[in-house]
Formats: C-alpha cells, sequence, structure tokens
C-alpha cells in the first residue's frame, strides 16, 4: 500500500510541476504571428498539395514551408524569405521562388 501511495504521490508531484512548463511552452508558440500565405516561400507552391506542411517558428513568426527540404533554402537566406513573407502580407509584388521544384520523385533538386 505504501507503494501505490508513493507512486500515485511522485505522479501528481510531476504532473503539478511540469503543468506550468508546459503552459509556458503553450505561450510562446501562441506569441508567434500566425503565417498567412497559402503557399510555401520558398518555392510559392500551394501548401498542402504534397502532405501536410512543415512549419517552425523564425522570430516570432510562424513560417509554413511546403515540405521540410526547404528549410535548407530558407536557412541560407533567412532575411530574404522573410522579406519576401512580409512583402506579400503587404500585398506587394512576391519575390520570384528560388528554384524549380519537382516533387513526382519524391525529391528535391534544390
Amino acid at each position: 500500500m505504501n507503494m501505490i501511495k508513493r507512486i500515485a504521490a511522485m505522479g501528481l508531484a510531476i504532473s503539478v510541476l511540469s503543468g506550468p512548463l508546459s503552459t509556458l511552452a503553450a505561450d510562446k508558440k501562441a506569441d508567434a504571428k500566425p503565417y498567412k500565405l497559402d503557399k510555401c516561400i520558398v518555392t510559392d507552391e500551394k501548401l498542402g498539395e504534397m502532405g501536410k506542411p512543415f512549419a517552425f517558428e523564425y522570430q516570432g513568426q510562424e513560417v509554413k514551408l511546403c515540405c521540410k527540404d526547404c528549410k535548407k533554402d530558407f536557412d541560407k537566406n533567412p532575411d530574404k524569405y522573410m522579406k519576401k513573407l512580409a512583402d506579400a502580407e503587404k500585398g506587394a509584388a512576391p519575390a520570384k521562388p528560388a528554384a524549380p521544384h519537382d516533387h513526382s520523385a519524391g525529391e528535391h533538386s534544390h
């Protein structure tokens, strides 16, 4: 019986201590500015055409890409893509996409 009480007490303690931590993580993500475009900012491909978009946060801004491989291109010049995102949200003419993007073989030619 003592063992059950100890396990229950440990479980309760863990849940009480981890609650604030998970709330902080959720609050941080909630603070990110939402991504409003329906296209990948690297390739200009419509999001969701190849499955679930790859999403991440960059300097307080949520960013969505058509695939995880586009993150490599984003990381090479994030300022370029963040400017492209800002311009697109303002309604400015979009910048030229990175390169042809072929998903037919499941590979990338970046």
